[in-house]
């Protein structure tokens, strides 16, 4: 029963949350134009979240996503005046480096990957600030850049991401794999799958998504800010967990990410309609997570809970 709660806990949430907030501001909330701007601000959040949802199915975390973002997003603002909207393409690539540097820490270095994507998050967001000069870089008002945050572009680029990743997850051997590992690492290994270099491509996988969702939101934002992503990693294991996957590993869903990320974009929404304060908001989402997490997570994998 407790297991069933976790997988459906983001659906639930889901409606809950829409009929919650139709009904106290029905003329605001349902309107077609505010839930356009939920799909448009949730589609960041989805994409990074896509990418932390195989890193928390192998049993993992990357908290460097929100600073990967940042860096992705500067570096390709930067090079917006000479590429155009080629630019953007340089955000994913600039974010899977980052991540190959996360997993080979964690790999090669035995480094537990709390403390390897840890030290990312601040060599990342320093890198930030030294090449920004803690300055945000404008892209000029006549670029192409902006066409990639233009609605329906980035919840169009959520989607295609989605449907690739979620077949990626159930009907590949990559997949399956994940899947294995996640569930019993020590089996894998017995059983000859190459553990070492899917988890390195996980975490490529994962700054793959947080430089794609680092170029959206420069696209958005209109400049590549040192200061973007700031708390990213939170919302993005809130949406991981929210949609069913639990932090033990084993198990996951790309649409249950999607969902997951969904809810807080949600939450947040219908509280500011109400006018409800920004730090209620953040106590909210904690509160969610944390019942997400009781829900989902699967005792009988910890032998000791520390």
């Amino acid at each position: 029963m407790n297991e069933l709660a976790g997988r459906y806990i983001a659906y639930i949430a889901l409606v809950a949350l829409v009929i919650i907030f139709g009904a106290l501001a029905p003329g605001l909330f349902l309107s077609w134009g505010n839930l356009s701007t939920i799909l448009q601000n949730s589609a960041v959040l989805c994409l990074v979240s896509v990418g932390m949802t195989f890193v928390i199915i192998v049993g993992s975390i990357d908290l460097s996503v929100g600073s990967v973002m940042a860096v992705s997003g500067v570096i390709a603002a930067m090079a917006t005046p000479s590429l155009g909207w080629l630019a953007f393409l340089i955000a994913p690539t600039v974010g899977a480096l980052f991540g190959l540097a996360n997993g080979a820490m964690f790999v090669f270095g035995k480094i537990p990957s709390f403390v390897a994507t840890l030290g990312m998050l601040s060599v990342a967001r320093g890198l930030t600030v030294i090449v920004t000069g803690g300055a945000p870089v404008a892209i000029p008002l006549d670029s192409s850049f902006y066409s990639v945050g233009t609605p329906p572009i980035p919840f169009i680029i959520v989607i295609v991401f989605a449907l690739m990743f979620g077949a990626i997850l159930t009907q590949t051997r990559f997949g399956e794999y994940a899947l294995a590992i996640g569930g019993a690492e020590d089996r894998a290994r017995v059983l000859g799958l190459p553990v070492k270099k899917l988890k390195i491509l996980i975490f490529m996988l994962s700054g793959l998504m947080a430089g794609l969702g680092g170029g959206v939101l420069t696209s958005q934002l209109g400049s590549g800010s040192p200061t973007s992503g700031i708390g990213f990693e939170l919302l993005a294991i809130s949406a991981v967990v929210i949609g069913g996957t639990p932090l033990t590993g084993g198990m996951g869903s790309i649409l249950g990410t999607i969902v997951g990320s969904l809810v807080i974009s949600i939450l947040a929404n219908g509280m500011i309609i109400l006018g409800i304060s920004t730090n209620v908001q953040t106590v909210l989402t904690g509160v969610v997570l944390v019942v997400a997490v009781l829900l989902s997570i699967q005792r009988d994998k910890l032998r000791v809970i520390k």
